[in-house]
């Protein structure tokens, strides 16, 4: 540890939100597009993991990219100053998936 450092103990902290996709339809346009809207409303920011890969949520077109089908595992993570609350309006909305 380094001597007359401050070490904030939420400096390393990020919200993880596993979910797995069940509509037939993978994660289509629809849903990528009511998941990027969510995202954008939050001063955190939200990335979803797929298959090694790491996507900004803004972005409808870089979900859709992704090809994400039905079946297949996503982990959506949410990290800054209202993440909890982006955390839980984003985790309701993924309920849907």
């Amino acid at each position: 540890m380094l001597v007359g450092s401050h070490l904030d103990p939420r400096e390393d902290v990020m919200l993880e939100i596993p979910c797995h996709i069940t509509d037939s339809l993978g994660l289509h346009v629809q849903l990528a597009v009511l998941l990027s809207s969510e995202a954008q409303r939050w001063r955190s920011r939200v990335t979803l993991e797929h298959a090694g890969r790491t996507v900004g949520v803004t972005q409808p077109m870089e979900l859709m990219m992704l090809g994400i089908r039905s079946g297949e595992h996503i982990v959506v993570r949410v990290e800054g100053p209202d993440e909890a609350t982006a955390a839980e309006a984003l985790r309701k909305i993924m309920a849907t998936f």
